[in-house]
C-alpha cells in the first residue's frame, strides 16, 4: 500500500433522524435510505491493499439518544461461521465492527464488534490501538445492543450504541475518527472501511472521519450495577461452612461530559479465576494476571507509565508492627487484605488531555502468633490500614504523539512504610509516522520508620528510544537505567532493579504475499546489560527470529538466542556481594500452528538449549489442540513438558548455629523437570448464556544431584553440605497445584448477569522426587483440598430510564 492512500482520509456525512428504529436485525425503516452507503471495504491481510473478496455495505444514522449502525455482509449462508461464543470471545466466527475516536485525535477510542452467532465484543484502545482488537482494554464491558439475521446470500447486522458508551466533546458540530471492519473466517481475511496499512503503526490514526455530528450533548451517565452473592466453602477435615451472604454495587457516574467515576462498593472478589500458581526457583516474584474485573476495566491511562500492578491491592506485605520474639512463632498468615472500597475517575478534555485518578483502601491483616512456651495464641499486625492511590495526566498531541505524567503513592498507618514514585513518559513521532523517540523517567521515594526514627531510600530510572516504525526495514535503539534503589513494588510491579541495558534491533517485514507466504518477518536484537552500582559487566545476547504465515494458513516461526561468554548473575544468590558465573549458553526454538478455521487445529513448538560447560541440556516442548463440536461447544487441550539436566542453581544458606551469621551459600546441580496440563472446555447454550471448566494440573519437580559452595570470590566449590536430614533430601521438591474452576453464566438482560461458580484447589510439596505420573497424580487427587461454590446476581440500572418512566408516568 502507498503512503499516498493515507493522506487522503475516508469520510462520509452524518445524517440526523427523529424516526424510531427498532434493533431486530432488519433493515426495514425507510430513514436508512437517506444515510451514506458507506462500501468499498480494503484488506488488511492477507493481500493488503487490494479490495475486499465480498461486498460489504454499511449505513449510520443519528438521534438524540444514540449511534445507530447497519450493516449487510455479503456471503453465502453455507460459507458463514457462525459460532456460539461467551460474550468478549469472538472465537472462529465471522464478525462485524466499528471504532470510534470522537476527539479524532487517532490515540484514544471504542471498538464495538458482533459476530454473526449474535456475540458481542467490546474494547476500548488506548496509544493508538493497534489493528488487533485483542490487545487493548477487553476487560471493559458496556451496555449496548446489537442483532443479527442470516439470509441465504448475505447477513445483516444492527447496533445500537448509546452515548453513554462513549466520550465526547459538548462542542455544537464534530467530526469524529471511525472506521468499519469485517473478518470472513471463510477466506481468513479481514478488511476495513478506511484501509489499514501494515507498514504503518497503529489503528485509530489510520481511521476515516464522519462529519457534522451535530447538537448531540452527553447523557447524564449514572449507571448502579447492585449485586448479591452467596459463598459456601468446604475444606478436608473441616467441612462445609454456613452460606455466607455478601452484597454489595458497582457505581459508573459521569461526572460531565468527558469524565466519569466508577467506585466498587462492599467488593466481592469469591468467583474470580484461580491463579497458576508455579514453583518458584528463581530470586524474582511470580507475577500472576487480573482476574478482578473492577481492576481489568478502564485501567488504561494508569498502565500508561508501567507503575500500576494492581495486584498489589488486597496483597499482604507484612509490614508487622513489632519483631516476634525467640519464643513465638507464627501459626497463622493472611493471604490477602480485604478491600473497603475503591475509586477512579477517568476522562479527557476537549483539548486531549486525559485525566486519570485512581484511589483504594484495604483494612488492617493480622497475624496469629504462639508463645512456644505457654501456648498463649495473640494477634500482631502485619498490615497496618493501607491507601493506594494513583494520578495520571496524559496529553495528546499531534502526530498521534503523547506526553504522561503519572503519580503512585501508598500510605499505611501506624508509621508503616509509605512509598512513593512520580514518573514521566512520552511517545514523540514524525509527520510521516516513519520515526518515533519515546523515553521515561522515573523516581520512587520509599519512608520507613525502625523506633520511630524515619529512614529513606530514594531511586531513579530512565529509559530512551530512537525507531524507525513504518516499512519493511524497522529498526531501533534503547537505552535503559534502572539505579540500585530504584523501588515501585509497592504498587508496581519490577522484577530487579540496579541494571543498565542498551538494546538493538532490525526486521525485514514482508507484509504481502510472496512466494509460499502471505507474510513473514525477520528480526535481529541484541542487549547488553551491566549493574548501576558497582558498574560490572552482567551479560551480553542475541537473537535471530523469523515468523511467517504460509498460503494455506499455517503459521511457522523459528529462533536462535545465543549468550556468548560467561555472564554474571548478582542476583541469584539472595546475598550481595556473591556472584554467579554461568558459562556461554544458547538455545533454539520452533513453532507450528494449523490453520484455526478447521474443525480441528493443533499448535506445537519445541525449543533446545544447552550450556556445554556444565553439560547442561534443556528440553522443552508444548503441543495442543482444540476441537469445535457443532456450533455451541469447544474443547482445548495443552500439554507443556520441560526439562532441564545438569542446570545449577541456588539451594539454600547455612548460618552459624550460636552467631546466626552466614556460614556458606548453597547451590546446586539439579534435575528440574515441569509438566502442565491443562483443559478447557465450553457449551454455550446462547448468544447470552454459556458453561465453561478449565482443568490444569501443574506438576514440578526438582531433584539435586550434587552441592557446592559459592564463595565470594565468584567460584563454586565443594562442599561438605549433603542436603540430606532424616534420610530424606530436604532441597528436593516435588511440587503439585491441581485447580478447577467451573462458571455458568447467564445475561438475563443488558448489563445483568447470573454467574454460579465452582472452584476446586489442591496443592501438594514434599520431597518425594521419584513418582511416577499417575502415582503421583494419585498422591495429589487425594491430598486435601478446597471447595468454593459462588452464586453472583448482578442487576443494571440506568438513571436515565428510571427518569424516563417517572417522567412518562
Amino acid at each position: 500500500m502507498s503512503v499516498n492512500a493515507q493522506q487522503e482520509r475516508k469520510s462520509f456525512e452524518a445524517v440526523r433522524t427523529n424516526e424510531k428504529i427498532t434493533i431486530d436485525g432488519v433493515m426495514d425503516e425507510d430513514v436508512w435510505c437517506q444515510a451514506p452507503l458507506v462500501t468499498d471495504f480494503i484488506q488488511n491481510s492477507p493481500n493488503p491493499g487490494m479490495p475486499s473478496s465480498k461486498k460489504t455495505e454499511v449505513r449510520m444514522l443519528y438521534d438524540d439518544e444514540a449511534i445507530y449502525i447497519v450493516a449487510q455482509l455479503y456471503d453465502k449462508k453455507e460459507d458463514v461461521f457462525n459460532l456460539l461464543t461467551n460474550r468478549d470471545n469472538i472465537g472462529n466466527s465471522d464478525y462485524f465492527g466499528v471504532s470510534f475516536d470522537p476527539y479524532n485525535a487517532g490515540l484514544n477510542g471504542v471498538g464495538i464488534f458482533v459476530t454473526v452467532a449474535g456475540v458481542q465484543y467490546d474494547t476500548r484502545y488506548s496509544n493508538g490501538g493497534n489493528e488487533s482488537i485483542w490487545r487493548n482494554d477487553s476487560g471493559w464491558n458496556a451496555v449496548w445492543l446489537s442483532s443479527v439475521k442470516i439470509n441465504d446470500e448475505y447477513w445483516t447486522v444492527e447496533m445500537k450504541i448509546p452515548y453513554a458508551v462513549l466520550r465526547f466533546s459538548s462542542q455544537d458540530v464534530q467530526n469524529w475518527g471511525i472506521n468499519f471492519m469485517r473478518q470472513n473466517t471463510s477466506l481468513n481475511e479481514s478488511s476495513y472501511w478506511s484501509p489499514i496499512d501494515p507498514e504503518i503503526s497503529g489503528y485509530l490514526n489510520q481511521a476515516g472521519v464522519v462529519k457534522n455530528i451535530k447538537n448531540i450533548k452527553p447523557p447524564t451517565r449514572l449507571f448502579l450495577y447492585p449485586y448479591v452473592s452467596t459463598v459456601v466453602n468446604r475444606a478436608t477435615g473441616v467441612g462445609a461452612s454456613n452460606p455466607r451472604l455478601n452484597g454489595g454495587m458497582d457505581i459508573k457516574y459521569g461526572i460531565n461530559d468527558a469524565f466519569t467515576l466508577d467506585m466498587t462498593l462492599i467488593p466481592d472478589f469469591s468467583g474470580v479465576r484461580s491463579d497458576r500458581q508455579v514453583l518458584n526457583l528463581s530470586p524474582f516474584e511470580v507475577k500472576f494476571d487480573e482476574n478482578r474485573a473492577f481492576f481489568t476495566e478502564g485501567v488504561e491511562l494508569f498502565n500508561k507509565a508501567g507503575l500500576f500492578y494492581s495486584r498489589r491491592i488486597g496483597g499482604t506485605f507484612g509490614h508487622r508492627s513489632r519483631a516476634l520474639n525467640n519464643n513465638e512463632s507464627v501459626i497463622y498468615s493472611p493471604d490477602a487484605a480485604q478491600l473497603i472500597n475503591a475509586s477512579k475517575i477517568t476522562g479527557r478534555t476537549n483539548k486531549g488531555l486525559g485525566i486519570g485518578f485512581f484511589n483504594a483502601i484495604t483494612k488492617p491483616t493480622y497475624l496469629e502468633v504462639e508463645n512456644i512456651d505457654t501456648g498463649e495464641k495473640t494477634q500482631v499486625e502485619a498490615d497496618p490500614l493501607t491507601n493506594f492511590n494513583v494520578i495520571v495526566l496524559d496529553q495528546n498531541l499531534k502526530n498521534n504523539s503523547s506526553v504522561t505524567l503519572t503519580n503512585t503513592n501508598v500510605t499505611r498507618a501506624k508509621k508503616g512504610d509509605d512509598a512513593n514514585v512520580t514518573a514521566f513518559n512520552f511517545r514523540l513521532n514524525d509527520a510521516n509516522r516513519n520515526w518515533r523517540a519515546s523515553g521515561f523517567f522515573g523516581y520512587s521515594n520509599i519512608a520507613s520508620y525502625a523506633d520511630d526514627i524515619k529512614d529513606t531510600k530514594s531511586g531513579i530510572k530512565y529509559n530512551i528510544g530512537i525507531s524507525k516504525n513504518r516499512g519493511q526495514f524497522q529498526y531501533g535503539i534503547n537505552r535503559n537505567v534502572e539505579s540500585d534503589t530504584y523501588d515501585i513494588n509497592d504498587l508496581g510491579f519490577l522484577r530487579q532493579s540496579n541494571q543498565i541495558e542498551h538494546g538493538a534491533n532490525f526486521s525485514f517485514n514482508q507484509f504481502s504475499p510472496v512466494g509460499a507466504f502471505n507474510n513473514y518477518r525477520i528480526r535481529l536484537n541484541a542487549n547488553h546489560e551491566q549493574l548501576y552500582e558497582p558498574q560490572e559487566f552482567s551479560s551480553w545476547r542475541y537473537s535471530i527470529n523469523a515468523s511467517g504465515q504460509l498460503k494455506n494458513f499455517w503459521s511457522l516461526s523459528t529462533e536462535f538466542n545465543q549468550s556468548p561468554g560467561t555472564s554474571n548473575d548478582f542476583f541469584e544468590s539472595r546475598v550481595a556481594g556473591y556472584v554467579f558465573k554461568k558459562p556461554s549458553y544458547h538455545s533454539g526454538r520452533i513453532n507450528i500452528n494449523t490453520d484455526s478455521r478447521k474443525q480441528v487445529r493443533v499448535s506445537g513448538n519445541l525449543r533446545y538449549g544447552r550450556r556445554p560447560d556444565w553439560d547442561q541440556t534443556d528440553i522443552s516442548s508444548n503441543l495442543s489442540a482444540r476441537i469445535r463440536i457443532g456450533e455451541r461447544s469447544e474443547i482445548s487441550h495443552n500439554l507443556e513438558i520441560s526439562r532441564q539436566n545438569n542446570e545449577r542453581g541456588y539451594a539454600r544458606r547455612l548460618y552459624d548455629s550460636g552467631t546466626g551469621d552466614l556460614e556458606s551459600v548453597i547451590f546446586g546441580r539439579r534435575e528440574v523437570r515441569n509438566f502442565t496440563n491443562t483443559l478447557n472446555g465450553s457449551y454455550i447454550f446462547t448468544n447470552r448464556m454459556g458453561l465453561t471448566l478449565r482443568v490444569r494440573h501443574y506438576w514440578s519437580r526438582v531433584d539435586y544431584k550434587e552441592f557446592y559452595e559459592l564463595t565470594e570470590n565468584d567460584e563454586l566449590i565443594a562442599t561438605n553440605y549433603t542436603g540430606i536430614d532424616s534420610g530424606e533430601r530436604v532441597d528436593n521438591r516435588n511440587y503439585n497445584a491441581f485447580n478447577i474452576d467451573m462458571e455458568y453464566n447467564w445475561q438475563f438482560a443488558p448489563g445483568s448477569e447470573i454467574k454460579a461458580i465452582w472452584k476446586r484447589s489442591i496443592g501438594t510439596n514434599d520431597y518425594d522426587t521419584q513418582l511416577r505420573f499417575f502415582d503421583n497424580f494419585n498422591n495429589t487427587f487425594g491430598a486435601p483440598n478446597v471447595d468454593s461454590i459462588t452464586i453472583r446476581m448482578v442487576y443494571f440500572i440506568d438513571y436515565l430510564n428510571i427518569k424516563n418512566i417517572f417522567t412518562k408516568g
